[in-house]
């Protein structure tokens, strides 16, 4: 029994141990070491663009589907800026240029939402794109793809930095006979990069510890840098606004204690936006708590230097309660210091650096959002798939070794393989019938093998026998050896020759006998015109079968009956198909004829053409001189911009485009 009992927890193992080294687990993106950002400063993250790669440092967005980068030349010209601020380019985490990219497939310019409808339309953001397909990486060193949805943005609002979506939505194109492109999320798991639709990420806070980067995981979290929870949210059917919670109340601790939020509201999670925005009473509120006062001239909440300081030295804290309902449920409380406040405005946002609070009053219910300030002190963990998403408090431990948890596919049927890939607190076990399938198939394989083992032992032992006893050619009988043919003159000459030869084989056997019997026709064909024809007999000569052969009847005479003769000893005169003549030997498959030139032009229209990358909407070079017609991305540039200004070139979403792809933005 104990062998038995060996075997199969053998078996288990290793059954255990392929499944979970055939399936792909959590890839993890660390932040750039860079906290950057004219709203922020912010953790950002390097994605690589085009061919050769081009490396841009980006903000993660949870509600974008596609990848939006800054343009190179236009994002940091005076039409985007007036006055461009020092180190431009780098300050937007570089630029790219499509002209410099072998990869780049122009598909047109849009805007980025339409009717109410897309990124940032609920919040008013309105900016023209020049969209196109192009290689994209994740990382210094992560996955690339092909064809993927790259947005160029020239504006500096609402899109400092450039963004990388998050969202697994695809993005469509309906003006391009409804073509669509997979979100780069839905790409790594159709690649087979990541186990399921799923990712987390926390913003990461310059205040906290020595600079806490963000932290962006695929299929998977982090438990090193959250504190669990049982609560449990489920996406919002809206597939634009999905991330959606209940803040059942908001409450503000300092100097003393106020409540800043009454009735529950729902909010939607967007990092796209920096911003927290609430309703006006809540922004009253605020105010009131914080000492804060609205610039009109900047539309921002700035704080001089004095009362910032007193702020800080308060130990202010406002804490959020959420919920998946409005009243009772369970619920997760996520405190904000004031240092999470403590942003910095830079140009184009106001003329002079400034500290600013990141409050905005929202007009509507479809406004309320909770931005990425928020994710500096929240964990973020979405799941497509399963549609629910959890939402942590962070914490912060100097030298926390990550500990990464996969989340697996709900459609994977290894899934149960992962002990901890259907809770968060990493405990599962195999059910019986997951036991029961893996022992059996080991087992099988065990069986498979040992009989493999067999079966080559038997093949040697019968080689060694074969080898030990050998079949022997029979002696000639006597009879034979005193009859007409072993004593004819022309068996006696082959034999003369084969011993010559250095031969001891026996010269005569019944092979021999039976090829003399039969002699085979055979077809040739020749592949360069020459030699046998197809269909063409080759005979034997009469001198290959005669009496010089050794080829011989049993009265020890030559064969008297030539091949390819009739009964009567006459030849055949079969007639031959006639070949038409080619000089040439080539032949096209229908038959017509190949000639040098007539066969290179007639390939010439069946050939593929090989297109340089498009360059429809590049940039003009800096050759070209400044004196050009202000470009439509640029069009929303100005100190004076403010969510929900109408621009000038009525932008569409890519959902419900309108604009041309043969247009050129610039």
């Amino acid at each position: 029994m104990r062998p038995s009992k060996g075997l199969f927890a053998g078996a288990f193992l290793v059954a255990k141990t392929a499944a979970q080294n055939d399936k792909p687990g959590p890839l993890v993106i660390p932040g750039s070491q860079y906290f950057e950002g004219n709203d922020g400063p912010w953790s950002t993250f390097d994605i690589r663009v085009g061919t050769p790669e081009q490396f841009i440092r980006v903000l993660p967005s949870t509600a974008s589907p596609h990848t939006l980068v800054p343009l190179t030349e236009l994002a940091c010209s005076r039409e985007a800026f007036g006055t461009k601020p020092p180190h431009c380019a780098v300050s937007r985490g570089n630029l790219f240029d499509p002209n410099k990219s072998s990869t780049w497939q122009d598909i047109g310019q849009y805007g980025i939402n339409h009717d109410g409808v897309g990124l940032g339309a609920h919040l008013g953001y309105d900016v023209g794109v020049q969209f196109g397909l192009e290689k994209l990486g994740l990382g210094l060193n992560g996955p690339e793809f092909d064809d993927q949805t790259v947005g160029m943005i020239a504006a500096p609002e609402p899109f400092y930095l450039g963004i990388f979506g998050l969202s697994n939505q695809p993005m469509n194109f309906t003006s391009l006979a409804n073509t669509s492109s997979p979100s780069f999320l839905t790409t790594l798991k159709d690649q087979k990069k990541i186990p399921s639709l799923s990712y987390s990420y926390t913003a990461g806070a310059k205040y906290r510890l020595k600079q806490v980067y963000g932290q962006l995981v695929f299929s998977g979290y982090d438990t090193s840098r959250f504190r669990e929870n049982s609560v449990s949210f489920s996406l919002a059917e809206d597939i634009t606004r999905d991330l959606v919670v209940v803040v059942q109340s908001i409450s503000y601790s300092g100097s003393n204690s106020a409540t800043l939020l009454n009735e529950p509201i729902e909010m939607f999670i967007d990092s796209t936006d920096p911003n927290i925005w609430l309703p006006e009473e809540a922004c009253e509120a605020f105010e009131e708590a914080f000492g804060l006062q609205l610039d009109e001239e900047s539309g921002l909440y700035l704080v001089n230097d004095t009362h910032r300081n007193r702020l800080l030295d308060s130990d202010a804290q406002v804490s959020f309660r959420l919920s998946d309902v409005r009243s009772g449920g369970d619920t997760v409380t996520i405190v904000l210091p004031y240092a999470a406040f403590d942003l910095t405005a830079e140009v184009p946002l106001v003329a002079n650096t400034s500290h600013y609070f990141p409050l905005r009053r929202a007009n509507s219910s479809s406004q309320y959002t909770l931005g990425r300030t928020f994710l500096q002190e929240a964990y973020l963990s979405v799941d497509y798939e399963r549609k629910t998403f959890n939402l942590s408090s962070c914490i912060w431990n100097q030298g926390a070794q990550e500990t990464i948890i996969p989340i697996t596919s709900p459609d994977d049927p290894n899934a149960d393989l992962d002990p901890s890939s259907n809770s968060s607190s990493g405990s599962s076990n195999l059910s019986t019938g997951a036991i029961a399938g893996i022992v059996v198939g080991a087992v099988l394989g065990v069986g498979l093998i040992a009989g493999g083992i067999a079966l080559c032992f038997l093949r040697k032992r019968r080689k060694w026998i074969g080898s030990t006893y050998t079949a022997k050619e029979p002696e000639p009988d006597e009879s034979v050896l005193k009859g007409p043919v072993f004593n004819s003159p022309s068996f006696r000459h082959a034999s003369e020759s084969t011993m010559q030869n250095g031969s001891s084989s026996v010269p005569f056997s019944a092979a021999d006998v039976s090829g003399a019997r039969s002699t085979p026709t055979t077809m040739g064909y020749s592949h360069s015109g020459s030699g046998p024809s197809p269909g063409m007999v080759t005979g034997v000569s009469p001198n290959e079968t005669g009496t010089s052969g050794g080829t011989v009847e049993l009265d020890g005479d030559g064969t008297a009956v030539k091949p390819n003769t009739e009964l009567d000893g006459r030849e055949v005169q079969k007639p031959l198909p006639a070949v038409a003549e080619n000089p040439s030997g080539v032949f096209e498959l229908p038959g017509v004829k190949a000639g040098a030139d007539s066969g290179s032009k007639a390939m010439e229209p069946q050939q593929e053409q090989h297109r340089a990358p498009s360059t429809v909407g590049s940039l003009p070079s800096a050759d070209e001189g400044r004196d050009r017609t202000p470009s439509p991305l640029t069009s929303t540039v100005g100190p004076n911009w403010r969510p929900g200004r109408v621009s000038m070139m009525e932008p569409v979403s890519p959902d419900t485009p309108v604009g041309r792809p043969s247009e050129r933005p610039f």
